[in-house]
């Protein structure tokens, strides 16, 4: 669904169907955590297509929304992740992971996807690489950046909504037998 050729070839290469590289593969089976959010088998897809789903639902309702961008930037938020956690057993970070982060290594990932398409905008890499890198939205919560774009403040709220309700409704499972609150 996204009418610009230049994101719509950028997530065909990213997100072949079938899956048919390493990363595509890898983002289909990691979880979206370590212990939080979707820290399960599959979470990084369920949380992303959540979060690209309510994007696509917001991109109407605000004027002046890049759909398109806002949706990209959706799907590719925590691409860093396939690099940044090690599930193959114990779930932990890669030595990567740690010492540089999913938000980073997200950047530079689509960073480099983007310059394999001939005659891909710098000006589009760069507003990618702004969402991804301020989707936590607050130094303090490790973004090297806060939003600066409508599209990566929508981002920013709806993935952090996100991982919030899913961790809520986590926390409901966890409850004893009978137990309210």
């Amino acid at each position: 669904g996204i009418a610009d050729p230049d994101l719509s070839r950028l997530l065909r290469q990213v997100f072949p169907d079938p899956p048919a590289t390493e990363t595509a593969r890898r983002f289909q089976q990691a979880p979206g955590g370590k212990s939080m959010h979707h820290d399960y088998i599959g979470g990084l897809l369920e949380h992303t297509v959540s979060v690209a789903g309510i994007c696509r639902l917001l991109s109407g309702h605000y004027e002046g929304v890049d759909a398109d961008m806002l949706i990209a930037g959706a799907l590719l938020h925590d691409i860093g992740k396939v690099g940044e956690l090690s599930y193959e057993g114990a779930f932990d970070y890669t030595d990567e992971g740690r010492l540089l982060g999913h938000l980073y290594m997200g950047a530079e990932w689509v960073a480099a996807e983007c310059a394999r398409i001939e005659g891909f905008p710098a000006g589009r890499t760069m507003l990618l690489k702004h969402m991804i890198l301020s989707h936590h939205g607050e130094l303090e919560y490790g973004s090297p950046k806060r939003p600066k774009t409508l599209e990566a403040v929508l981002l920013h709220f709806v993935e952090n909504m996100d991982a919030k309700a899913i961790a809520f409704l986590e926390a409901l499972e966890d409850l004893r037998e009978g137990a309210r609150w």
